[in-house]
């Protein structure tokens, strides 16, 4: 407990520093007079006086503060000291005095990402490893490509190409790839996706069915009648070897399939076998049972299908809820899915998007099962949760799902890992600090109850679990409450900095400040207001505590 504590006390100090610290550093550079730098509210527990400021921690660690000469209207000022009073400053220098806290609580958070962006370097090569189908990459692209440039523009990693890929919804880009050893230069149009995130943020991105994984040479075996049956290959069998050759992709089987015709060779296989309860009761698995088959494809003309009844394992079910109504329609494992609607469906990814997107309504489903065809209706299961901010969220789920395992590429060095550390922190801070500030949005307009608002229990809690993360996990921490903080503290609420540069702002347009009775009354309606927020984010914690472990899990769909 007292390592959790210590975790959490130097998770709020180090953020308080680093807000007050902006404060400070920039009214000592505009020549205001510092009278103490505070850790903490409350009685002084330790300190030192340097030269006319006192630095101390007082007792309470939930905040800090610089007392500034002047900020006190109250003030009693030596008429030599008058120069160097907050409130004799320019409205420019006090603008910026006020504004530094949440900025440096707002450019901390890029520091922090850097250091976690450095501690992973690796990268994954720009090799594309599956080409999906239905998707403008097909026919186009191939597995086994590597991305050279994109646009003209050097590639050196598939993040590279994934991030060139989401930014160009609907928009040609030209690709250059080495295939084969060859240079080829294509161009491609990815596709529009829209994707709905919580707090009701809808995305668009570009969408080209690659992928950098080469999927596993798993097979499904389409009826009872075809030479892989025959030999006594069976749908989710994992070849290994054929006649004599290791196998490790499934376009390395499917490259040999198209070659053999009509002699018969040794394939050897790992066939999963389900095991219930193992360890005790504790988890389900699968094992794997070695085998060896002897297939004969049929010789002459024909693609693999028809002469060996294989193919790959993409639309074949591997997972049947038995409450959802795939299950109840008569879809069980290692059924093939044909069509939806009476369109053939080219993948899995195809065959999800088109059955998930828009509203819930009656679809016609055509499979295949271990005598011949079969078609029914049904209606996916709208699934419905209530995420982390309190919102009521529904989606459409799949009750079904595939087995086809990827091989990864080994990662590769990254050249440049302090240009890209600093690329993606830039980028991960906006990412945060849009959403966050969406969530105060919404929290304003109503649409997500003041329940989701937590306080330091709810920090102490965070601080706790990312523990498990390690040290890279507590500065994300860090960096995402130290954003939450700076975009606080620029709410136009006075006694926060916003309030106050919500009155300068005033001042500039009406040329003088607001009467100091005015700002007074206004300082002690915000007081109010920061108080019932706080009572309420204390109210929201203690009762997740009473609820226990369970109020904060979001009850998010499986994801079928």
């Amino acid at each position: 407990m007292l390592v959790n504590l210590f975790r959490f006390v130097a998770l709020i100090g180090a953020l308080v520093f680093v807000h007050e610290f902006g404060h400070f550093i920039v009214a000592r550079l505009c020549g205001v007079k510092v009278l103490k730098f505070s850790l903490g509210f409350g009685p002084r527990v330790v300190g030192w006086r340097q030269g006319e400021t006192d630095y101390c921690v007082s007792l309470i660690p939930l905040g800090g503060f610089v007392k500034m000469l002047g900020e006190d209207p109250s003030d009693d000022i030596a008429p030599e000291d008058l120069p160097r009073a907050f409130h004799t400053q320019s409205l420019v220098k006090r603008f910026a005095i006020v504004l530094a806290g949440p900025l440096m609580s707002l450019l901390f958070p890029v520091g922090l990402y850097v250091l976690v962006f450095l501690g992973n370097t690796d990268l994954t090569p720009p090799i594309i490893g599956t080409v999906v189908a239905g998707y403008p990459a097909e026919g186009v692209l191939a597995a086994g490509d590597r991305v050279l440039r994109i646009n003209g523009r050097e590639v050196g990693s598939f993040q590279e190409v994934r991030a060139a890929v989401a930014e160009s919804p609907g928009r040609p880009m030209r690709f250059e790839v080495e295939r084969e050893g060859a240079p080829h230069a294509v161009t491609v149009t990815p596709v529009t996706l829209r994707i709905e995130r919580p707090l009701d943020v809808v995305e668009t991105v570009g969408f080209l069915g690659i992928a950098p994984g080469a999927p596993l040479p798993v097979i499904g075996v389409r009826g009872q009648r075809g030479q892989g049956w025959v030999a006594g290959l069976r749908s989710f069998d994992l070849i290994t070897m054929y006649r004599g050759a290791p196998i490790r992709r499934w376009a390395d089987l499917e490259r040999v399939l198209q070659r053999s015709r009509g002699a018969t060779v040794p394939v050897a296989f790992l066939r999963p076998r389900a095991v219930a309860g193992a360890a005790g009761g504790l988890v389900d698995l699968d094992v794997f049972d070695p085998g060896l088959a002897q297939l004969t494809p049929v010789p002459g003309e024909g693609d693999v299908l028809n002469r060996t009844g294989i193919e790959s394992s993409d639309l074949y079910v591997a997972e049947v809820d038995p409450q959802s109504p795939e299950y109840q329609m008569g879809l069980r494992r290692g059924h093939r899915i044909i069509s939806v609607d009476g369109e053939l469906e080219p993948s899995w990814e195809h065959f999800r998007e088109r059955l998930t997107r828009g509203p819930s309504r009656l679809r016609t489903l055509r499979f295949v099962h271990a005598t011949g065809e079969a078609e029914g209706g049904y209606a996916l299961r709208p699934s419905e949760w209530v995420d982390e901010y309190g919102q009521r969220m529904m989606h459409l789920t799949l009750g079904i799902n595939r087995w086809r395992p990827s091989l990864a590429e080994a990662p590769i060095a990254n050249p440049s890992p302090l240009g890209s550390a600093v690329e993606s922190a830039l980028r991960e801070t906006r990412e945060v600090t849009t959403y966050l500030s969406t969530g105060f949005l919404r929290i304003f307009q109503g649409r997500v109850p003041i329940s989701s608002v937590g306080g330091p229990i709810m920090i102490y809690d965070a601080s706790r679990t990312v523990a498990l993360d390690g040290l890279w996990g507590f500065l994300r921490l860090m960096a995402l409450v130290s954003i939450n903080l700076g975009l606080l503290n620029l709410l136009p609420i006075p006694i926060l900095d916003g309030g106050h540069l919500l009155f300068f702002a005033i001042e500039a347009i009406l040329r003088r400040p607001l009467p100091l009775s005015l700002r007074q009354a206004a300082s002690a309606l915000g007081l109010i207001v920061v108080g019932l927020v706080v009572a309420i984010a204390f109210r929201n914690d203690l009762g997740r505590k009473a609820d226990g472990p369970a109020a904060h899990r979001v009850a998010a769909p499986t994801g079928r």
